[in-house]
């Protein structure tokens, strides 16, 4: 009898990931777009945080990161070992000064024992951003608050 793959609940993009003192994981800054003025464009680090439950034993793990090219790469990362279908594996990958070096969309996907998780994915579009005149980079909002929701707030 083979061993259950496990489910992969969710798989963010965030500016940082952690577990707080109470082992919690904490997942700030998460974001779906990426403006470059030129090529290649690149955050100091981001982050990649994924939850799996309902597996049984251990599992080779991998992120792939999809160019919207197809161009693809591959990162091995450590086992998961669930120890039951009830255990949870909560995971952070944190990646300095990866650079996006084509504009489109970026697939954030889990890969589990060698096959590639179709959902959930992460979706990240990397823009071209308008310079300002004088050859200045764009600046964020003014007033220096978050922008407003893009859902209509009752």
């Amino acid at each position: 009898m083979s061993k259950p793959l496990p489910t992969l609940d969710w798989l963010h993009v965030c500016d940082h990931a952690f577990r707080d003192e109470a082992g919690k994981l904490c997942m700030i800054g998460l974001f779906d777009s990426l403006a470059s003025v030129k090529l290649p464009g690149s955050l100091p680090m981001l982050c990649v945080a994924l939850g799996l439950s309902d597996g049984l034993g251990d599992y080779e793990v991998g992120l792939q990161i999809e160019a919207p090219s197809g161009k693809a790469q591959n990162m091995k990362l450590p086992i998961v070992h669930l120890a039951d279908r009830n255990a949870k594996a909560r995971a952070v990958i944190r990646l300095a000064g990866m650079p996006f070096e084509e504009y489109g969309t970026y697939t954030f996907r889990l890969v589990l024992d060698g096959a590639p998780v179709e959902w959930p994915v992460h979706k990240l579009d990397h823009v071209e951003a308008q310079q300002q005149q004088g050859g200045a980079p764009p600046q964020g909002n003014p007033s220096g608050m978050p922008p407003l929701p893009d859902f209509p707030m009752n």
